[in-house]
């Protein structure tokens, strides 16, 4: 579903600032029996800003707390999964002083049980917010949608095959202004891991992708790295395959860390 666009002056040629700028690296794989939910979370920010390793926990979710790129506070849910096994997370497109991303995501975290409760949830807060432009991707193993948002604009759109996303609109018809360098960053992350995702079928396949290095190790790769010591953060693969739930994570560059991996929702 889409909610009808109103008309935005200069709508195409918004400015994101450099220092704001992240680029994560988000997608869902399906698998037998479940599926493979990740991120790998970057930032062009001063690494000292250290909100990679804080979960929160409860009996419902698990969930990574999100930051919002206007405050740099944290806020929200960056990725997690309720007791569902409805998955959320989420990729920055654009910088404004609206509601973070994140919030939408501790939302949908919070309330949703069901399929049918996406597009409600999705389309109750865009009414009452104006929002950052981002991406979320919300995935169980039934069924994944990709929700995009900006201002007072939201679409909503069922996935029915593996996918992966960067930090550009697919539905929204918006192109966020810039530099060259970044934005082959967000290109060239795309298209290897939609290139990748067509042959993994586990979760050790997965973690191989998440720490690649293809066309170079630098801020065009997957496992992002900068001159300046950020890039990526940290590293989160949520498995869920019938009743096992888990979920892997490490702090860092993926090719330097391992994963540690617990098991949720024990019974």
């Amino acid at each position: 579903m889409a909610k009808k666009l109103p008309h935005i002056e200069n709508f195409d040629t918004l400015q994101t600032p450099l220092q704001e700028l992240k680029g994560c690296t988000v997608g869902v794989i399906h698998i037998t029996g479940g599926i493979l939910f990740f991120k790998n979370r970057d930032f062009l920010l001063e690494r000292k800003i250290n909100v990679s390793t804080f979960f929160q926990s409860t009996p419902e979710n698990y969930t990574l707390k999100g930051l919002n790129m206007g405050t740099k506070m944290m806020e929200g849910v960056s990725i997690g999964i309720n007791k569902h096994k409805i998955c959320v997370a989420n990729t920055h497109v654009i910088t404004t002083e609206g509601s973070t991303y994140d919030i939408l995501c501790e939302r949908l975290i919070n309330e949703a049980e069901k399929e049918e409760d996406i597009p409600k949830i999705v389309e109750y807060f865009i009414g009452q917010n104006l929002m950052q432009g981002g991406q979320i991707l919300v995935s169980s193993p039934e069924w994944t949608y990709l929700v995009e948002v900006f201002e007072n604009i939201f679409k909503v759109k069922k996935i029915s095959r593996n996918f992966v996303m960067t930090n550009n609109f697919f539905l929204i018809p918006h192109k966020v202004t810039r530099t060259e360098r970044l934005e082959r960053s967000s290109i060239n992350r795309l298209e290897v891991a939609g290139e990748m995702i067509k042959n993994i079928v586990n979760i050790g396949q997965l973690k191989s992708m998440l720490r690649s290095h293809v066309p170079e190790k630098g801020d065009l790769s997957i496992c992002n790295h900068h001159k300046d010591g950020s890039g990526t953060v940290s590293s989160h693969i949520i498995q869920v395959k019938r009743d096992y739930i888990s979920w892997s994570s490490l702090e860092g560059y993926p090719c330097e860390n391992d994963y540690n991996t617990v098991q949720l929702f024990l019974m």
